[in-house]
């Protein structure tokens, strides 16, 4: 869906007379969450919340993420008349398939192209998981040149913050250009260095930094895309070479001039670095807030590791190449951006399907799935599957979101009433947002469904 990047995690939310409470719990984004209504009983079935000790296969709602041979089969049968009930209107694909063995139990214009949205970034995030694997980091580096200047060399992290507490949705702790200027400048000091020129070098990615096709509209939504940014604060290398200035100074090292622009030579060498958080930490933040611009970002080191340019172009290229490995590929699809901003976007609602239940698979892909919103919990559902026509989904789906104005979707799995899981996409074309409580209601369906086979 579209998404600010600005939007804090930590929040208290009225609607409908429901007071959402989300409690951030722990160092690697534990989260448990419950839903209150006045007096204080929970919206959410007791047992539904969990607090693992560690972040590997769960954000800490439902447990961890479904492995398929621990589900019952469904019945194809029962699968559409739960469908059927709510009704499939004109002009949505919908399909459903088992997820523990992944075959179709229904679908409607499944293999029609349609404009994904942010269901997008599903395609996005697995490929590049698949790619580099989830324990990849990024660094951010401070190098020293052969003239003696220093250049802070962006290395595509994009969750880099300025300080441990100005990260945008609050945990999980990112890597800060506060610790990386103390790295540097202890460094310095100990080659007996207390003054500076700072340059930077944000050549990693190259070509268009927002995408023609966007609509003015949506440019809210995304920042500028570029290798070296802190606080996603618009993208610009500007504000994170001249943040880094600013606090080499508040430790003691000057810095002569204004940053300027320029590539790091070959004889340069690495004063300090900062390493991001895993990919699948990244990739889950990218999907709980559908934020853009970690997306996009990440679509360019897709495009990179599979030797192309780190550029829009470059990332069609390489996800294509990647969707055609993973067996995702069709000939309708098309791709123009990796966050799905883009209208001119195409996939089908049974490769939609396809990605949830190979990722539930594969122990590197369950990140994924594990990262996904949960209805009426956390990031883009928290919100959605409160009143009584979806509730019975609340706290069950996961799901990703997708909206421009005119695409809705919703991509994800839940659990059946009576033990099996079925994955879903519900993809809505010439709609726009109004219709999210009808995509919930088929989404709440499913998970009310006593559907086992």
């Amino acid at each position: 869906m579209k998404s600010a990047t600005r939007r804090p995690l930590t929040r208290w939310i009225v609607a409908f007379g429901v007071v959402l409470v989300l409690v951030i719990a722990g160092s690697v984004g534990l989260h448990a969450s419950g839903a209150l209504v006045s007096g204080g009983a929970s919206t959410v079935p007791a047992g539904v919340f969990a607090t693992p000790a560690t972040n590997l296969n769960g954000n800490g709602v439902i447990g961890d993420a479904p492995v398929p041979a621990s589900y019952a089969a469904l019945s194809a049968d029962k699968v559409a008349a739960a469908l059927n009930r709510v009704g499939v209107r004109n002009g949505y694909s919908v399909v459903a398939r088992d997820l523990s063995n992944g075959q179709v139990l229904d679908a409607t214009r499944g293999d029609d192209a349609v404009i994904p949205a942010s269901s997008m970034k599903l395609m996005t995030t697995s490929s590049v998981i698949d790619k580099l694997g989830p324990t990849h980091t990024f660094s951010t580096r401070v190098m020293r040149q052969p003239d003696g200047s220093i250049t802070l060399v962006g290395g595509g992290d994009v969750l880099l913050a300025s300080t441990p507490t100005s990260y945008a949705y609050g945990s999980p702790q990112p890597a800060t250009t506060q610790d990386l200027a103390q790295r540097t400048a202890d460094a310095l000091k100990a080659a007996g260095t207390t003054s500076v020129t700072l340059g930077y070098d944000d050549s990693l990615f190259s070509g268009a930094t927002r995408h023609p096709d966007w609509e003015p509209g949506d440019m809210a939504y995304v920042n500028d895309i570029s290798a070296l940014m802190v606080d996603e604060g618009g993208g610009s290398t500007t504000p994170a070479a001249t943040t880094f200035a600013r606090q080499l100074g508040a430790n003691g090292i000057s810095v002569t001039g204004t940053p300027t622009a320029h590539v790091s030579q070959s004889g340069a060498t690495q004063l300090a670095a900062v390493d991001s958080l895993p990919l699948s930490q990244i990739v889950q933040e990218c999907l709980r807030h559908s934020d853009n611009t970690i997306a996009e970002v990440l679509f360019r080191h897709l495009a990179i590791a599979y030797g192309q340019p780190g550029s829009f172009d470059g990332g069609v290229q390489a996800l294509q190449q990647a969707m055609t490995h993973l067996g995702l590929w069709s000939g309708v699809d098309s791709l123009h951006d990796g966050s799905g901003l883009s209208v001119h976007d195409r996939l089908t609602a049974s490769a939609l399907t396809q990605v949830i239940t190979l990722a539930a698979g594969r122990d590197d892909l369950r990140n994924l799935l594990a990262g996904l919103p949960v209805a009426a919990a956390t990031g883009s559902l928290e919100t959605r599957f409160i009143d009584s026509a979806s509730s019975a989904g609340g706290g069950r789906v996961r799901a990703k979101t997708g909206t421009l104005d005119t695409a809705s979707a919703l991509v994800g799995y839940t659990p059946t009433a009576d033990g099996g899981m079925v994955a879903f996409a519900l993809v809505g074309n010439g709609v726009g947002a109004e219709v999210r409580p009808y995509l919930d209601q088929m989404a709440g369906a499913l998970s009310g469904c006593a559907c086992a086979a």
